[in-house]
């Protein structure tokens, strides 16, 4: 039963999760379509901002387009909430609901960016620096 942890101490804010999210889910190292987001608040202070899996979004969206998929497990035994693009109008109604703000709206595509934990085997995880990413099994 995975999660997606963050330690923002341990952030440097390079950006690198951004990047290798977008080619995970793009092609393109544009940190700008990243489905996890760093906030540069200040000079020195940042926010490293995940999808935790709440519902929120599923719960708010009109048309049913986010779905939980029972294949990949979250900690409390849920399947993880996903974006059923060929059921999505672009309303933005599950990016207000968003609580960490992590749903962003891929203008070129008139849809939200939607956090898949890249099916099990997180990238960001994978290619962070510092560990400031973490994928919890238990």
């Amino acid at each position: 039963m995975p999660r997606l942890t963050k330690n923002e101490d341990a952030c440097i804010a390079c950006h690198r999760c951004e990047a290798i999210c977008a080619w995970a889910h793009h092609v393109v190292f544009n940190p700008h379509k990243g489905r996890v987001i760093v906030d540069l608040e200040y000079p020195d202070t940042h926010q490293l901002r995940i999808c935790i899996q709440c519902g929120r979004c599923a719960d708010a969206c009109p048309m049913d387009a986010i779905y939980q998929d029972f294949t990949i497990l979250t900690t409390s035994e849920q399947g993880i909430y996903r974006l059923d693009e060929s059921k999505c109008t672009g309303c933005g109604e599950c990016i207000e609901a968003c609580p960490t703000k992590v749903l962003q709206f891929y203008a070129d595509k008139r849809m939200p960016r939607k956090c898949d934990f890249c099916l099990g085997q997180p990238m960001c995880v994978r290619y962070c620096p510092t560990k400031a990413l973490g994928w919890v099994l238990g």
